[in-house]
């Protein structure tokens, strides 16, 4: 798998494992991808949009799993 597509899967993969519920912030997402083998994971994540985005995505997930 070249550069591109292992950033590439690491950008589904953080959204993915956002969206699972599992997860507090982008933190634990990060050290989950770098467990995976996904090294790159800790500069494909280095934006605060980004980051961000994890964060509310984990937060809406933990919200709907609370409501069920």
């Amino acid at each position: 798998m070249g550069k591109k597509d292992r950033l590439d899967y690491i950008d589904r993969r953080s959204d993915e494992l956002a969206r699972s519920g599992n997860f507090h912030g982008w933190q634990e997402i990060e050290i989950t991808l770098r467990g995976e083998g996904y090294h790159e994971a800790r500069g494909a994540l280095d934006s605060r949009f980004k980051r961000q985005w994890l964060d509310d995505l984990c937060a809406e997930a933990h919200r709907s799993k609370s409501s069920e």
